[in-house]
């Protein structure tokens, strides 16, 4: 009992942080009354949920791009198709076609406008103003009205997901904090446990070198992969760089005076950042061997494989060296990130849902429809329950964590009903993931959104320093910075500050 109300407490103060409360929210009524008991063929993991109809006029095609890859575990592509079939006696005139999409801003933009864009797509918070003002999404605006969801958005994500005259583009999935994944294998076997059976993890930056170190002598295996290829390694350098101390007067980009926008990687915590990064592969040799071209999915890979002991990734992404590469789950820690001499900052973001730009008002309404059938609008009905529960006792299948979700939501009665199912059908030792949860309101940890402004240019820049310094022992870190600085001011002056 203590666990879970120190669960509720921890998650109950997040959402402060990164929602307001409202009101419960009522699902659209079905055209008919009825039976909800389900049909012969509703399938067996989404027994519960009504099968009447909700709407028989709602005609449109609807391609998913949130659907499951076919390489997906065999119980989560089993759970999509039960939300097919559902979909099929609910929208009786409504065509699914699944169509998993690994969303990169550069495949997407030629998608979109060569008309092959799946309607349903999942961008990070980084990218939807870049693909509002291109006029590469849909305005979905009167739909999400018509849909009765329009009120539940923080004023946070109408800035985010919205335009100049208050129309809207898209709508939250979830949110994610960056902490580090762990292999308790490898901590095992480097002998880096402790004597309640818990894995001895690094508190700050230095102990991260450290721990990789000892890791890398005793097991051969790489103490911390770093995908270090296209954006993801200058992403993850910003947090390393705020916990040097690049925020405030030092922060990477920041406004005089005038409201100009001003790039600096110069800095002597930035410097100090990057010279770090460098360590890692040149005095520690933590890193994995091909930390160039290492991407986020093969990161994720090579942990839950037993190749790297510690990955920086997010609450968001637990399912990936678990249930994607059958790292068990009792053999998995979600911690937080390392503290530097700066400071502990945490990176916040999320992902979001949006819309090819051709999508019609019927695509959306039944776009819509499907979100909320899989539980992920502000519902609490018995049906979104029903979803929540075949979504979670999924994930337990599987072997993915089933942990509470950060809110996305401005809904007291829907984010109360995630926690009491995730707990319901809790698969883990609270213990491997307490501290990551706790650090966000016992003072750890401060969390920060991604830098302000080009944030995927700033992180390309970046990146391409970070594959100068771990390719190259004498490469000059501070030169190195400047001309990525010098690069990015003129992208910040062509774009932003004209």
């Amino acid at each position: 009992m203590k666990k879970r109300v120190r669960l509720l407490a921890v998650l109950a103060a997040l959402t402060m942080l990164l929602t307001a409360c409202a009101t419960e929210t009522t699902a659209p009524s079905p055209d008919s009354g009825g039976d909800p008991s389900p049909s012969p063929d509703t399938p067996p993991e989404l027994g519960g949920i009504s099968v009447d109809v909700i709407d028989a006029d709602l005609t449109a095609t609807i391609t998913l791009g949130n659907w499951p890859p076919d390489t997906a575990p065999a119980a989560e592509l089993a759970l999509f198709e039960g939300y097919k079939a559902t979909m099929a006696m609910q929208y009786p005139n409504v065509t699914i076609v699944p169509a998993y999409y690994s969303y990169t801003l550069s495949n997407y933009i030629g998608m979109a406008r060569g008309g092959t864009a799946p309607t349903l797509f999942q961008p990070p918070f980084t990218d939807p103003q870049l693909l509002i003002g291109q006029d590469l999404v849909a305005d979905v605006t009167d739909a999400l009205g018509q849909f009765g969801i329009l009120d539940k958005f923080s004023p946070a994500f109408i800035d985010l997901l919205g335009d100049e005259n208050g129309r809207i583009y898209g709508l939250p999935r979830d949110g994610y904090v960056l902490g580090m994944h762990i292999n308790i294998n490898l901590f095992e076997e480097a002998g880096l446990m402790d004597d309640n059976g818990l894995p001895m993890y690094p508190k700050t930056l230095q102990e991260l070198a450290e721990t990789g170190q000892i890791i890398r002598e005793r097991t051969g295996k790489a103490g911390l992969v770093f995908p270090a290829s296209e954006t993801y390694g200058g992403w993850l350098y910003t947090n390393i760089a705020w916990n040097f101390g690049a925020v405030g007067e030092n922060a990477l980009l920041k406004q005089d005076a005038d409201g100009r926008w001003l790039v600096d990687f110069t800095s002597e915590p930035a410097v100090a950042a990057m010279e770090y990064l460098k360590s890692l592969r040149w005095e520690y040799n933590i890193l994995n061997a091909d930390a160039t071209t290492t991407d986020w999915a093969s990161a994720h890979t090579l942990l839950g494989t037993g190749e790297a002991a510690m990955n920086f990734a997010a609450d968001d992404s637990v399912d990936q060296p678990t249930a994607g590469k059958g790292l068990p789950v009792d053999k998995f820690a979600l911690i937080p990130i390392p503290a530097g001499p700066g400071g502990a900052y945490a990176l916040t973001g999320g992902t979001c849902y949006m819309f090819a730009p051709d999508t019609t008002n019927e695509q959306a309404m039944a776009t819509l429809g499907f979100l909320k059938l899989i539980g992920m609008l502000p519902f609490a009905d018995d049906d979104a329950i029903a979803s929540m529960r075949a979504g979670a006792a999924s994930k337990r299948e599987r072997g993915e964590p089933v942990l509470p979700p950060i809110p996305a939501w401005n809904d007291d009665v829907f984010i109360t009903a995630q926690r009491d199912i995730a707990e319901e059908y809790s698969n883990v030792d609270w213990r491997l993931y307490q501290d990551f949860f706790n650090s966000f309101t016992d003072g750890t940890i401060t969390l920060k959104g991604e830098e302000p402004v080009l944030a995927q240019q700033l992180y390309r820049e970046l990146t391409a320093v970070i594959q100068r310094v771990i390719t190259r022992e004498d490469a000059d870190v501070l030169s190195a910075l400047q001309r990525a600085q010098n690069n990015f001011q003129e992208d910040v002056d062509d774009i932003i500050n004209r």
